[in-house]
């Protein structure tokens, strides 16, 4: 009976073994199991947010959301656009910097914030601080005068702030933008005094010209509908061939003067994206660019299509960063 007593302890307490055993096995791969099944997700599988660093209705914002509108429907999820005004889109791109590296966050990043880091100081550095997904676009830039105005040309133009120091008054998206760094350039190509009047964005920068607040307005094309119109003329375009919808507007380069403004459109998102997700995004906005209503878009508001992958577009902007770095400290506009 001992004997039989001793043996049926013996097996509850293999059994009393294993079953702890059991337990502590589930509770410590319950204590795994959230990280296997976040790495084995896949992605996306909630909304993703998209930032925009100028106003709802300007150019940039209106050739953006037919891409992200495709793209949503290729990722099966949808990319919600917070638009985050400000400094040239600086603003949003030192938000993008310090969100989380997980691809629920990705944004624009244009050629005004990578100036901006050389024209004043900003909290990133736009070569090193994000990862590249995507060029989609370029910007097209020009100068645009009230047809009220005196200055018929160009010429008309210079040769006037040249005679009348502080007498005009300039318009644009925000200092250290493209269009900015242009004005700049001219004013110490010709020796003139005007005055820089920035806003958060193309939009209310071309409504300040509108309203007669400036003189001027050297922004991206937020102007086009107002020229086609006859409510604003167009002087003169930054870059490098005239455009296809304004054939008699001269360059700058055409003019005599060796300037080119920058020009980048792409989609990044904050340091450390895992190449699965810069894939997937990648792959998404690609096709996303095939997109009818995307083309359209681009096409009215004149952002010309310029295709870009993450590994050129990294190399891209080390080289945009050095070369426009080099210019803006040897013209000396840097503003501490």
């Amino acid at each position: 009976m001992e004997r039989s007593l001793f043996q049926k302890k013996g097996k509850n307490k293999g059994r009393d073994i294993l079953w702890w055993g059991a337990i502590f096995g589930l509770f410590f791969f319950g204590t795994l199991v959230p990280g296997v099944l976040f790495a084995q997700e896949k992605y996306p599988a909630k909304p993703i947010n998209f930032l925009i660093g100028f106003p709802a209705g300007g150019t940039t914002d209106i050739c953006a959301r037919p891409l992200v509108a495709a793209a949503s429907k290729i990722l099966g999820q949808p990319i919600m656009i917070l638009n985050k005004p400000g400094g040239a889109s600086s603003v949003a791109v030192a938000t993008l910097k310090n969100e989380k590296p997980d691809g629920y966050t990705i944004g624009i990043l244009g050629s005004g914030a990578v100036l901006s880091q050389h024209m004043r100081k900003v909290p990133y550095d736009s070569a090193h601080d994000f990862t590249p997904i995507m060029q989609y676009a370029v910007y097209l830039y020009g100068l645009v005068v009230r047809p009220d105005s005196p200055w018929n040309t160009f010429k008309e133009f210079i040769d006037y702030a040249k005679a009348n120091p502080g007498k005009v008054r300039y318009s644009t998206a925000g200092p250290g933008s493209p269009q900015h760094l242009v004005m700049e350039r001219l004013a110490l190509k010709e020796k003139i005094k005007w005055t820089h009047i920035p806003f958060e964005g193309g939009a209310p920068a071309v409504s300040a010209l509108l309203g007669g607040h400036v003189e001027a307005c050297s922004q991206t094309t937020e102007w086009k509908k107002q020229v086609e119109a006859g409510r604003l003329r167009l002087l003169a375009v930054y870059g490098e061939k005239r455009m296809i919808d304004f054939p008699d507007v001269p360059t700058l380069l055409e003019l005599g003067y060796d300037i080119v403004a920058p020009s980048l459109i792409c989609i990044a998102g904050p340091k450390g994206l895992p190449p699965q997700v810069v894939e997937t995004i990648h792959g998404a906005f690609q096709k996303a660019m095939e997109d009818a209503d995307f083309i359209k878009v681009s096409r009215q508001v004149d952002q010309p299509s310029v295709y870009r992958g993450p590994q050129e577009l990294a190399k891209h902007l080390v080289k945009m960063n050095e070369e426009v770095g080099g210019l803006i400290r040897s013209l000396g506009l840097r503003q501490e």
